[in-house]
């Protein structure tokens, strides 16, 4: 058996330290003899609504729909809510945001739910949260099982939500403007 030298191995995890700098993945690694070392990019493959099958997307809607049902139950149970949380505004009702994109949200106190649809395709994510301030942090799923954040802030006028929703599986953030 060959031994491996230690400048060998320094070089190696130089090469992989300055990959991995760069946001590349070690996607092979061969040693000693054939040394072959293989760098990819991590970046997730597009999902698309239309690369699920009608039967799993009906099944997965259905599932959100009755989730989403469930979550609106417990936002409006009685919110015992302290006097610095108190809001007043409400945020019920159906918000508009890109394209033909349209966002049901369900509030009492300082929580809501919320539900995102799509006319083409029906239910694609649901979540609840919490208004702190002026600002809305909702916990959300989508039709892919994947969850995320949206960082939404209301306008001082109450017509607009700005934001962002961050898929915590891709971290991509994706800018959001809804309006009513």
């Amino acid at each position: 058996m060959k031994k491996i030298k230690p400048i060998w191995v320094v070089f190696l995890l130089i090469i992989v330290s300055i990959g991995l700098y760069f946001g590349l993945v070690v996607r092979e690694l061969i040693l000693p003899g054939g040394f072959r070392l293989g760098f990819g990019d991590d970046s997730l493959p597009e999902r698309k609504i239309e690369d699920l099958s009608q039967e799993e997307l009906a099944k997965r809607q259905a599932d959100l729909k009755k989730r989403f049902t469930e979550l609106v139950q417990n936002v409006r149970q009685p919110q015992v809510t302290l006097p610095f949380q108190r809001v007043d505004f409400d945020l019920t009702g159906t918000w508009y945001g890109s394209g033909t994109l349209s966002y049901q949200i369900v509030q009492n106190g300082n929580v809501v739910a919320l539900q995102e649809s799509n006319p083409a395709y029906g239910i694609a994510a649901i979540g609840t949260g919490e208004i702190q301030g002026q600002s809305i942090i909702i916990n959300y799923q989508t039709v892919y099982n994947t969850e995320g954040i949206a960082n939404l802030n209301l306008t001082p006028d109450g017509r607009i939500l700005e934001g962002t929703f961050t898929d915590t599986y891709s971290g991509q953030a994706t800018p959001v403007k809804l309006n009513r």
